[in-house]
Parts: C-alpha cells; structure tokens; sequence
C-alpha cells in the first residue's frame, strides 16, 4: 500500500504540474465510513467541495438506483454530471442518457427463486441495473461469492452479476463504470489522461483504468488493488481522506 508521500510523488508524477481534469468517485465503501455502511463520512464531503475550489470537478460514479445519485449530487453540491446504476444510467448536461436497451425484472425474479436471493427493495426506483441481498452467511466468504457471480453470468451470459458489498448487482455486459465515464468525459471535454477514479469492488476496475490515475481504498477487492496505480492504506473514508490531503497538498504547492 502507498504512503503518504508516495501518493504525492504518484500524483506529482502523473499529472507533471497541472491540475486533475477531474475527479470520478464511488460513494458506497468510499465516501462512507465502512464498506457495507450507508454513513456518509461528512469530512471526506468537505474535503471534496474544497477540492471544487481549485476547478477540479467531482463525479458521482455509483452503483446506487438513479434517484438516490440524483439526490446526493444535489445536496451535497457536486457536479451534476455523474454516473449511476453501475454505468447504465448518465446525467451529463441536464440529459439522462440511458445505456441500457432492456429491463432485467423478469431475470432478477428467476435469480431470485433459483440462487435464493432476495430482491432489493430499490429496485422499484432503478432504471436498469437490478440489486439483490446475498445471505448474511456468504457476505465473508469471498470465495462463495465469486462462484455464485460465475454461476449466475454462466446461467445468464448477457449480463453481468457483481456483488459491492453492499448487493449483488446485475446489469448488460455492454454497460459499465468505465464505458458511462468515457461517454461522459466526451461530452464534457475531459481529458481522462488527466483525470482520477477511486473505488472498492469489483464493479469498479474499469472506472479505475479508463483514468490514468486509478485508485483503490484499502479495503477494496484484491482485484481493484491489483489495477489501482495507489493502494490506499486505510479502510473506506479513511483512505479516501488520505488521498484528498495529499491531492489538496499538491494543488497548493502547483498553484
């Protein structure tokens, strides 16, 4: 995992002297206190709304259903461009971009009576991208949770099925974090060779390599771990507020 000073140096030397064209950050098991906790860590919301003092914009890039993306982005006061449903739905200048092409209902209600998983109530208010509650027995046994993954996408080969931490998410192969992202910067004029992303779980990892600074917190999977430039050395907030100072350090030196 990298220290203090090494993200500094990272940060330093990917971005040689300019400011990040942009910041694109998960909200569950980054922003709040614990993966698994819905507890915003309100320092790390500080943090990022001084970060928008130096122009650098923040991107919502969520797993959670439309609405509740729709909701924090407005209340918290960061840029109303942002990613929901794990790349299937997009909020880029006022239009929502749907990615999708089919509703998975009839899917999640077969996995739901065959894998003897429990449908999210959210799922009322998502667009796209189903959510279902795994057994609390299971939530530990990352080894079980990824053969149940494999499982489900053998059975159903169209769709992707990844558990955060939080649900087990279903959602088009064609869809994800990373394609949403580049759409996004498109239309906004980011450079993401300029750009950061930080998240925890699998869902994650094409976020992290559409940037060119791609970041994990502590506690993330290993697989996100493994294709993160910086490896945070705390869990959830706590390494989000690591990399913020340190990204907060380097804007004033540069400024």
């Amino acid at each position: 995992m990298s220290s203090f000073t090494e993200i500094e140096v990272i940060l330093a030397k990917y971005l040689s002297g300019l400011k990040p064209s942009a910041l694109f950050i998960d909200i569950d098991g980054v922003i709040t206190i614990e993966r698994g906790s819905c507890d915003l860590d309100l320092e790390v919301i500080n943090m990022l709304r001084r970060l928008m003092h130096y122009k650098v914009s923040v991107h919502l890039v969520s797993g959670n259903a439309y609405p509740t993306v729709l909701a924090l982005q407005r209340y918290l006061g960061f840029s109303p461009s942002f990613i929901a449903e794990n790349g299937c739905v997009i909020h880029v200048n006022n239009e929502l971009i749907k990615l999708c092409k089919e509703t998975l209902d009839e899917v999640a209600d077969e996995i739901e009576k065959f894998f003897s998983l429990k449908k999210s109530p959210s799922n009322l208010y998502r667009l796209c991208d189903r959510a279902l509650h795994i057994p609390e027995y299971l939530k530990a046994d990352h080894k079980s949770i990824r053969r149940l993954e494999r499982a489900i996408m053998e059975r159903y080969p169209h769709i992707n099925a990844h558990y955060t931490g939080y649900a087990l998410h279903i959602y088009p192969k064609y869809c994800s974090k990373g394609i949403a992202i580049k759409i996004l910067a498109e239309r906004l004029h980011i450079d993401l060779k300029k750009a950061i992303a930080i998240g925890d779980s699998i869902v994650d990892i094409d976020m992290i390599k559409s940037v060119e600074i791609g970041v994990a917190v502590g506690d993330a999977d290993e697989e996100v771990k493994r294709v993160a430039k910086i490896a945070l050395p705390y869990r959830a907030s706590q390494s989000t507020k690591c990399l913020l100072s340190a990204l907060q350090n380097y804007l004033t030196r540069i400024s």
